[in-house]
């Protein structure tokens, strides 16, 4: 009897040695030997090589030696669904730390905020459509404007102001038409073009005729 429980706890030991020696393959290792004790003892029962419910003394040290057998294979299978949970955890604890590395990333990363009167949803629309178009980029938390200043000043006006362009048939064009929207932000486009005095270029052409390209940015308003 007491042979038998030294043979199980060498195997044992000699499958957890095998297991820390090459983590990568570990449960493989402890399901596979976990396995084959299950297996090779239902085995060697079932075909009666072993006789567990012998009644001589042989017969009993082989019951208890068999019992032994399977509980240590079930041990060595929860070892291997240990491990398994162990992966899960130390997965999840990367991922998380990853998740916080990106969001601090981020974070840190300057972009474009519209705030204030400038957070409008229909600024945020034709904004989005004058970046696809190439008229503007977004260059750090500002935006960059890559036409003229008055075009510039005419898409702000529509967007905050309500200006619309008004087509004269005797003349054949169309003429800048102020709206009646509340108060041109001067300042705080200005700022966030990094192009001042866009307040003063839309003054200047009040009821004169819209600035060119101004039918492209029409479309934007579509």
């Amino acid at each position: 009897m007491l042979q038998i429980i030294f043979l199980v706890i060498g195997l044992c030991i000699i499958v957890l040695a095998l297991s820390f020696a090459f983590k990568r393959y570990a449960r493989l290792i402890l399901w596979s030997s976990a396995i084959t004790l299950f297996a090779g003892t239902l085995l060697l029962v079932g075909i009666g090589v072993i006789n567990p419910i012998d009644g001589d003394n042989t017969g009993s040290t082989t019951f208890w030696g068999t019992i032994i057998t399977l509980i240590s294979g079930a041990a060595l299978a929860f070892c291997a669904e240990m491990l398994k949970e162990g992966n899960k955890g130390k997965i999840k604890v990367q991922n998380g730390n990853s998740s916080v590395s990106g969001k601090q990333t981020t974070d840190n990363e300057e972009t474009v905020v519209l705030i204030g009167m400038l957070h409008t949803e229909l600024a945020i629309k034709v904004f989005a459509k004058a970046i696809e178009a190439g008229y503007m980029s977004e260059k750090g938390s500002h935006y960059k404007w890559n036409d003229s200043k008055v075009l510039l000043a005419y898409m702000c006006g529509r967007i905050y102001c309500g200006d619309k362009p008004e087509y004269s048939e005797m003349d054949e064009k169309s003429y800048w038409k102020f709206g009646r929207m509340g108060v041109f932000p001067d300042t705080e486009l200005s700022n966030l073009f990094e192009m001042p005095d866009l307040g003063q270029s839309r003054s200047n052409r009040k009821d004169l005729a819209v600035p060119a390209k101004s039918k492209e940015i029409d479309k934007f308003f579509e």
